[in-house]
């Protein structure tokens, strides 16, 4: 059979109607992630893509030192681009209040997330990120440690959790700092994720409610004392090395034998027993003030969607299915953050029936609370950072937390309407 010229026009006009009308259907949905290792990124996006043929999802990984800024940029940009972007959870205010973050109420079922997690993407009432991870904090011990000094080890058990008295007790026995060996380590030792436990057990409020003042509060009489304590773990007690704020060493302490007790994230039950093959370890609850409440950190990698995006159907599509429990169970797998979900943790039983994880599952419901949501986290951070350093030297705490406060405040006086 000929075709005539007419029709063969006519043919390739329809063919190229209908490529027209298939590019026009696929929606290019642009993401920037943290930089986790590719081969844990890509089987959810391509799980994705399988989900939604009709939406490719490119996605670009960025370094954690890097990635608040490259966002800086981006979104400063005020483009329709990226459409998503994973959002560390304490910094959720601050894209909200300078309109880089759309709400996600009409999004995402709160009913299904742990509390500390939907406390950590809410601004003002309203939902901002999609909790996709959170965080929390165990207290790990050196077993062979503790029966080498005849100390009788934490246990794994929230009502018989240790007092910050008692973990002082047990350090100065284990602890022999002119060999270099000591009672304790913490983590992040500077960093106000896991420091500021300290005032809040104690009822402490590191900020105003509207999350622009720190005077009066930063600098009230629980951060005082609870910060004065965690002067005297380097200074009077002498259990915790000063000076030692990298928190790529401090687990090495630990690991190594160095000291026989380290607070740290649950992403230490991996890797302490891949890096260290003899390291004979045990876990109890995170220690609080006796006259206080316990009180333990939280918080970690959400997803935000770009007001400006061009792709809102597509993003709250993708949006839903990161948060569904199926792709939380297969998240778990590729990298085991604590689940944000509460369907997860009874979907895999035969991993949360543990010691460790029976506790963490009773922290994130019960004791957790995340950073406080203020738009200048950044600055509240750099500055409360310093002063964390600086105070393992000794020093008047008072003073120190009130001259940090006067700076936090004149920070965040560029947010204030």
């Amino acid at each position: 059979m000929s075709i005539t010229r007419r029709g063969f026009a006519a043919v390739a006009g329809a063919a190229a109607l209908l490529r027209t009308t298939a590019a026009r259907a696929e929606t290019v949905l642009k993401q920037i992630w943290i930089g986790w290792p590719d081969e844990q990124i890509r089987p959810m996006v391509e799980a994705f893509e399988k989900s939604a043929p009709d939406i490719k999802a490119p996605y670009e990984r960025i370094p954690f030192a890097e990635l608040s800024h490259a966002l800086e940029v981006r979104l400063g940009a005020r483009t329709p681009e990226p459409d998503i972007y994973s959002c560390d959870s304490p910094l959720t205010a601050s894209y909200a209040i300078r309109n880089q973050a759309m709400a996600l109420d009409d999004v995402l079922d709160r009913t299904r997330f742990a509390r500390a997690a939907l406390d950590a993407a809410t601004y003002k009432g309203k939902l901002y990120s999609a909790p996709f991870a959170t965080s929390s904090q165990l207290l790990f011990y050196n077993r062979a440690l503790f029966r080498q000094a005849g100390v009788e080890p934490p246990a794994a058990d929230v009502s018989k959790r240790w007092t910050w008295d008692q973990v002082v007790q047990a350090g100065r026995k284990l602890a022999d700092p002119a060999k270099n060996q000591w009672g304790l380590i913490l983590e992040q030792a500077e960093r106000p994720y896991q420091l500021l436990p300290f005032g809040q057990s104690l009822g402490g409020v590191a900020l105003g409610e509207d999350g622009l003042k720190a005077g009066g509060y930063l600098d009230g009489p629980a951060f005082v004392e609870g910060f004065s304590f965690l002067q005297r773990l380097y200074t009077d007690f002498k259990i915790a090395p000063p000076g030692v704020v990298d928190n790529n060493i401090t687990p090495d302490l630990f690991g190594t034998g160095r000291t026989a007790m380290f607070i740290g994230g649950t992403w230490n039950l991996d890797t302490f027993p891949a890096k260290y093959k003899d390291l004979d370890f045990g876990v109890a609850p995170h220690p609080y003030f006796a006259q206080g409440k316990p009180v333990t950190p939280t918080g970690s990698w959400h997803f935000a969607v770009n007001p400006r995006t061009q792709n809102r159907d597509a993003a709250a599509r993708f949006i839903r299915f990161m948060t569904s429990d199926d792709l939380q169970v297969m998240w778990f797998g590729l990298r085991p953050y604590v689940p944000v979900l509460l369907s997860t943790w009874d979907r895999l039983p035969q991993v949360f029936d543990t010691p460790a994880w029976r506790i963490v599952r009773y922290e994130v419901s019960n004791t957790a609370v995340p950073r406080p949501a203020t738009p200048g986290f950044l600055e509240f951070e750099d500055l409360l950072r310093q002063t964390l350093r600086d105070l393992q030297s000794g020093g008047d705490v008072k003073q120190m937390l009130t001259q940090t406060a006067q700076k936090i405040d004149r920070e965040l006086q560029k947010y204030k309407s």
